[in-house]
Order: structure tokens, then sequence, then C-alpha cells
């Protein structure tokens, strides 16, 4: 079977999406399956095999993260025009792909309009919770009126594009919930796979016990996560504990950075590649996901379940279900009021020695991750494309 993944940013050094991406082709590839990647040009890193690449538009060459940011908020049209004719360029109609399979929503009316031309079937992975919130992250609130609105509408052009794909895979139940409402009444198939738990993750030792414990946070320093809120709680916190804060490029950087420094317990590191971040889980107890969004996945918080760590967020999106059943989460309500939230979580944090001390039960937990294993999650995806293939071939 020869398959084309569309993903934007698949060169990118950073997402949880894109390693998912990586992850998936790695692994249909070994089965037999051929396996090529449609993605942007102008990312740092050169992932192997058959890799096309679309040119950036003018004026963004070589500012893949500014591109970034411009495609998530203000992705529109003239965009998809402008890849849809680079993609033209390209001699991807002569691979005769089988099967177009869209790993992030940027790309979901240029594999469409693919999929119609090739006549061939399409699915789409479903990262997002829809319709999208990008407005969440910025500061001011005008702003994140003009963005909504703007998300809103190109939302909405989305949906025929949407229905007229073979499958979606949502990444949560929350997922799947969203876009079946979003979509209704002619929703595709909206299959319910969850993003494949990180292996390297899976070697790590449980944390001991400590009087003093080392919490983590891992993400954007922008409102939707909650880091602001997180550093005032801890900081209200007596107690030894340390905070680390390993934070991407985010609207609150200045602020989270101006707070950090009046604590000595608050440590702010830049993001470090992925490959490192089981080491850094190696010298925490506890993962910390205040979220003030809802979080499509989780992926953080699935990988300090999968080390054992204790885990702090808010009950928002797909966070629930990833720690259904974890005796070592501690999931709260966020307030109406600020102040309010703030004294939820710092109160969270102060039970995060008790919550360590709380005995994990090893049978329920592999019964919980099973699922979520890579080989299960590609055999979801490979069972999806050939079952498709198999109705395609029998309705000619």
């Amino acid at each position: 079977m020869r398959i084309l993944l569309v993903a934007y940013f698949y060169e990118a050094p950073a997402g949880g999406g894109i390693i998912v991406a990586r992850q998936l082709r790695t692994q249909l590839a070994a089965r037999g399956h051929t396996v090529d990647v449609l993605c942007l040009a102008g990312s740092p890193e050169t992932q192997p095999g058959t890799i096309w690449r679309l040119p950036p538009p003018p004026g963004t060459s070589g500012q893949i993260n500014r591109l970034r940011q411009v495609l998530l908020f203000l992705n529109n049209r003239a965009f998809d025009r402008y890849f849809l004719s680079q993609a033209h360029a390209l001699p991807l109609r002569e691979q005769r792909y089988d099967f177009i399979l869209a790993q992030d929503f940027l790309s979901v009316r240029l594999v469409r309009e693919l999929a119609r031309e090739w006549g061939v079937p399409c699915g789409a992975t479903l990262h997002d919770t829809l319709p999208q919130q990008v407005e969440v992250g910025a500061p001011n609130p005008w702003v994140r009126r003009l963005l909504r609105s703007i998300s809103l509408r190109r939302d909405h052009s989305l949906k025929n594009d949407l229905r007229g794909y073979a499958w979606l895979a949502a990444v949560s139940r929350h997922v799947q919930r969203s876009a079946q409402h979003w979509l209704a009444p002619a929703a595709p198939p909206i299959h319910v796979v969850y993003n494949p738990v990180p292996e390297p993750f899976t070697r790590l030792a449980p944390p001991r016990p400590d009087a003093a414990l080392n919490y983590l946070f891992v993400g954007r320093l922008s409102p939707e996560k909650g880091i602001d809120l997180l550093v005032e709680a801890f900081r209200q916190t007596p107690s030894p504990h340390r905070l680390t804060i390993l934070g991407l490029a985010g609207s609150l950087g200045p602020l989270v950075r101006s707070l950090a420094a009046s604590d000595p317990r608050i440590q702010l590191h830049a993001a470090v590649p992925y490959s490192a971040m089981p080491g850094v889980y190696q010298q925490h107890h506890a993962v910390c996901c205040p979220v003030m969004w809802d979080e499509p996945f989780g992926l953080t918080v699935l990988e300090g379940r999968v080390t054992q760590r204790v885990v702090i967020g808010t009950r928002r999106g797909g966070l629930p279900e990833i720690l259904e059943g974890y005796p070592r989460a501690h999931l709260f309500d966020a307030a109406p009021d600020r102040f309010e939230t703030i004294r939820r979580l710092s109160r969270a944090l102060a039970h995060g020695a008790e919550l360590l001390r709380t005995p994990v039960d090893s049978g329920a937990e592999e019964a919980f991750l099973a699922p979520l294993q890579l080989n299960a999650v590609t055999d979801h995806y490979d069972r999806l494309i050939n079952a498709t293939l198999v109705t395609e071939s029998a309705g000619r």
C-alpha cells in the first residue's frame, strides 16, 4: 500500500502531534507500507525517506516558527490555494498513492483537494477540539475576540471538506464528541485512537517518596496552559518543594520570568529536545498541567502516568480520561474567580507528597495503557486504512 502522510510541520523540532506522526509513519513502513511525507520546507530537522517539501509562502523562508504561528492563527483559503499550487508542481500524482492521511488540521483542505483529484480516499487525525480554540493563547481580550471570529469562520468553511473524509481519528473521547457535534448531521465515522505511549518513558524508575518534591511544568508560557496560575500558586505554597519550568515561547514569558526571579525554588529553562525528556522526568516527582482550555489530549499527563509521577491538573478536555483510575492524579475544577483557582491549585500542590505515597496497581495500569501502546495504535490505523480501501474497491 502506498500512503501519503501530510503534516505541514513534520520536520519541526517540537510538538506532540508531530511526534505521533513520525512514530506512525515508522510503524506503518515497518509493516511493509510505503509511507511518503508531504510537509513544508524550511524546518531545522531533516527526516529520512521520501519527503516532498512545499516551499513556504514568500517572505517566510527560514522563519518556520513564525510561519507556524501565522498558520495556526490566520490560516485561510489563500494559504490553501498557495499550498495546493505548490503541491501541483511536485510529481505527486505519478506516485499513485492509495490513501492520503492528514496529520494536522492545517492541511485538511489540501488533503481533501488532492484526494478528489486523484480519486483516492483520505483520513485525518484530529488533534484539536472542534471548533478550534486558537484564540486562548492571546493575552489581549480584543485580539482574542478577533481570532475567535477568524477561527470560527475558517472552521465553518472546512465542514464540507471534513465531511468528505472516509473517517476521522480523534485523539480522545472529548475530541470525538466535539467533532461529532460540530459536523452533525453529516459527520463521517469518527473513531477514538489515542496517541501512543512514548516508549522511552516506560523504562523510567518510579520516583521515591521525599519530603521535598520536584514539580515539573512543560509547555508554552501562555494563558491557556495556566503557567501564570501555577507560578503564583507555587509561590504561595510554603514548602521545601521546587518547581522546574521547561517553557516554550509564549505571551506570558516576561511575567513568568519576573515571578520566578523572586523565588529561588523556581527554575526556568528553555525547552530541550524530546529525546532528552525522559531524563528530565527522572529528576522530578510530579508534573503539573493546570490548563485553562479544553486540552484535546494531554501528552504531559500521559507521560506522568506512564512514569508513575504525581499528576496535578484541571478537569478539562481530554485530561480526565487519560488519568481515569490513576491514583496519583489530582484534578480540580477551575473556579470563575482567579484567586480561588490559585487557592485550589496551591492546595493540590501541598498534597503532592501524600499522593506520591499512594500505591499504584501495576496490573490495572497495564490494562489501561494496553490500547495506547504504539503497536496497538498502529494496528488501529492499519485496520482503518485497509477497511477503507476494501470498501472503495468493492464499490467500483
